[in-house]
C-alpha cells in the first residue's frame, strides 16, 4: 500500500506532462471559451489585441517549421525528406502550444476581471520591475506543456538561431515581448 501511495504522485506528474493530458486540457479550455460568458466577452472586447498576438504566433510557428527544414536539409540531401515530413508536425505543434498557453493566460485574466479581483501577480524580480515601470500586470503563468514546448518550439527556435541568426534575433524577442505589450495595452 505504501509503495502505491508513492507511485500516485509520480504517475500524476508524468500524466501532467503527457501530450494527451494537454490535449484534454485544451479541449476543456475551448469548451470554457464557448460556454463561459466572461471568458468569451473578455476575448471579444479585446479582439484588437488578440489578432496581432495571433499573427505573431503564426509567424513564430511558420519560422519553426521553416527552420526545421533548413536545419536538417543543411545536413545533407538524405535529411531533406524527413525534414519536410516533420515540418507540418512542428507547425501544428508549435501553433497548438502557443495558442494553448496564450488562451490559458487570457482565461485567467478574464476571470480576474470578471470577479473584480486582481490576478495574483507574477513572481520574480522582472515581473515586479515591469509592473513598477509600465503598470502592466502579467498575472500568473499559465500551465505550460514543457515537454511538448521543448520539442515543437524551443528546439526549432534554437535551429532558427543556427540557420538564420538575424531572423532569430528579431523573432524571438518579438515573441517574448508580445505578452508584455499585450499586458501594457490591456490595463
Amino acid at each position: 500500500m505504501a509503495s502505491q501511495d508513492r507511485e500516485d504522485p509520480v504517475q500524476e506528474l508524468i500524466r501532467q506532462y503527457l501530450p494527451t493530458e494537454t490535449l484534454s486540457e485544451a479541449r476543456n479550455l475551448l469548451h470554457r471559451f464557448q460556454e463561459g460568458e466572461a471568458f468569451k466577452l473578455y476575448v471579444l472586447r479585446r479582439i484588437w489585441l488578440v489578432i496581432p498576438v495571433g499573427l505573431v504566433i503564426v509567424l513564430v510557428s511558420l519560422a519553426c517549421a521553416a527552420a526545421t527544414v533548413l536545419f536538417f536539409a543543411a545536413g545533407g540531401s538524405w535529411l531533406a525528406l524527413p525534414a519536410f515530413v516533420l515540418a507540418p508536425f512542428i507547425l501544428i505543434g508549435s501553433l497548438f502550444v502557443q495558442l494553448y498557453v496564450f488562451f490559458s493566460w487570457l482565461e485567467s485574466r478574464a476571470l480576474a476581471k470578471a470577479f473584480r479581483r486582481r490576478a495574483r501577480p507574477a513572481q520574480g524580480a522582472f515581473a515586479r520591475w515591469l509592473a513598477k515601470k509600465t503598470g502592466a500586470d502579467l498575472g500568473t503563468l499559465p500551465p505550460v506543456p514543457w515537454i511538448l514546448a521543448a520539442v515543437v518550439l524551443a528546439a526549432p527556435l534554437a535551429m532558427l538561431a543556427l540557420v538564420a541568426p538575424k531572423i532569430a534575433l528579431l523573432l524571438i524577442p518579438l515573441a517574448l515581448l508580445t505578452p508584455i505589450l499585450y499586458a501594457v495595452l490591456d490595463r
